[in-house]
């Protein structure tokens, strides 16, 4: 409701104004547009925020106001630009890209804070087994050495190991297979961003870490097996040795500006750009 208000008046302002043309550099064009933007989506989401219930109008002419700026040479400008539509792509460009920039710094800081707080704490590994297995001798209770970890929510989940593997290993083309995984109803279920790598059997050990990124609300678990291999006989012989085993979470933000920010952004430009020059 809020943001059609927004559209109306800048729409109005630039079809009605009868002023002298005044154009505001792109540069602070830019600036008031991402100002308007933050400002109508603050007094458009609910709940409990000060600002919402009132119209957003009411704070846009102070937003111009501190840049110096009326709504009269606001409105001549939209009309300037909607002319010259290269140079209104380039400022909705960079309105995209400091709306960007301000949502990674915010990211960024929620990563260090979520990082520095316990990192060093067991807790926060949420491999839920032993972290060290001899398969020469503990197959028969995890023959594949397989896992499934519930997920935390939407974010990063990093997955890392040392592995060594004998060159009398009998196992045929042994890989690790790691992916996410819901439950649709079908024998495999659904399986997204798959990784696998077959091991090398020198004896030496290989240090694996692997960064998945979760955005499907639908995931429920980060699945797979550490010793997936292609032999049909079980009783063959294993001689490996997996150790250090971690998952770690670190929650991400997705949908903000990635989905409703972003589509925003571009019905404001599309109305912008239906102004009619004077």
């Amino acid at each position: 409701m809020k943001k059609t208000i927004f559209l109306i008046f800048v729409s109005t302002l630039a079809l009605l104004s009868c002023t002298k043309d005044y154009i505001i550099p792109e540069k602070d064009m830019v600036k008031i547009l991402t100002k308007i933007y933050i400002t109508d989506g603050i007094t458009s989401t609910p709940p409990h925020n000060l600002l919402y219930g009132h119209d957003s109008i009411e704070y846009y002419e102070p937003i111009l106001k501190s840049y110096g700026y009326t709504t009269a040479q606001f409105d001549s400008s939209v009309k300037y630009y909607s002319r010259n539509t290269e140079e209104f792509d380039i400022i909705f460009d960079k309105v995209v890209m400091e709306l960007t920039r301000m949502r990674d710094k915010v990211a960024e800081t929620s990563k260090t804070d979520t990082q520095n707080s316990d990192s060093t704490d067991k807790s926060d590994n949420l491999w839920p087994l032993k972290t060290r297995w001899n398969m020469a001798i503990e197959y028969s209770s995890n023959p594949s050495l397989g896992f499934d970890i519930p997920v935390v929510g939407l974010g990063d989940y990093t997955i890392s190991f040392d592995a060594q593997f004998y060159p009398d290993d009998e196992g045929i083309n042994v890989r690790h297979y790691i992916f996410f995984y819901y439950d649709d109803q079908t024998p495999v279920g659904v399986r997204e961003n798959p990784i696998f790598a077959t091991y090398e059997k020198d004896g030496k050990v290989h240090s694996y870490t692997y960064k998945l990124t979760l955005t499907n609300k639908q995931i429920t678990h980060l699945k797979g097996w550490l010793y997936d291999c292609g032999n049909s006989n079980p009783t063959f012989k294993r001689n490996a040795i997996f150790s250090n085993l971690k998952v770690t979470y670190s929650p991400k933000s997705f949908e903000k500006l990635d989905t409703l920010e972003t589509k925003n952004i571009r019905e404001l430009k599309k109305s912008l750009k239906k102004v009619k020059p004077v």
